[in-house]
């Protein structure tokens, strides 16, 4: 790893340790204190993730000379996610509108599936790992494309047999 920038080692660093707290995170009983401490540390590790990736160039399917690359698009979702996630919480607190709940585990389910999806893109795609190298291209694409589309359906079960229905404080005993 001592190959890689400094940028590049706090991107995979932060996105190691967001895995490693997203799980613990989903985890634990929601709303405790252990929960919410857990889930600060994922979403700074989430924010040091999409932040610090910003300023390292792409190393595959680059937007012609920029520097930016077709994977930097997922910064933005992933930011933003964690984000509207934070924002939905904050507005269940002051509201106690179930909806905001909600929205809140909803954005961070598929955050943390993004997160999932964004990591094994990038260790299939970048050459440094010379998972790309090892089969001819239409092999490779289906396989990424399979193994991706495969992480997303898993969250999206998960999403709509856990969190899109009823009221998310009964199941967790949260108080209204």
């Amino acid at each position: 790893m001592s190959e890689l920038s400094v940028l590049l080692q706090v991107h995979i660093g932060a996105a190691l340790a967001a895995i490693l707290t997203g799980a613990i995170v989903f985890v634990l009983p929601k709303g405790g204190v252990r929960h919410r401490r857990w889930a600060y540390v994922y979403v700074t590790a989430m924010l040091a993730t999409t932040g610090v990736v910003v300023f390292v160039p792409a190393t595959v399917l680059e937007f012609g000379n920029s520097g930016w690359g077709f994977f930097h698009l997922f910064i933005v979702v992933g930011g933003v996610s964690s984000l509207v996630g934070v924002f939905a919480l904050w507005k269940w607190n002051r509201t106690r509108d179930p909806a905001w709940l909600r929205n809140h585990q909803m954005r961070f389910a598929f955050s943390y599936a993004g997160l999932l999806m964004a990591g094994f893109s990038q260790i299939a795609t970048n050459p440094r790992f010379g998972v790309v190298g090892v089969l001819d291209p239409k092999s490779f694409w289906m396989i990424f494309i399979a193994i991706n589309v495969a992480i997303l359906a898993i969250a999206m079960v998960m999403v709509n047999r856990y969190l899109a229905k009823g009221d998310p404080r009964r199941r967790y005993a949260l108080k209204p």
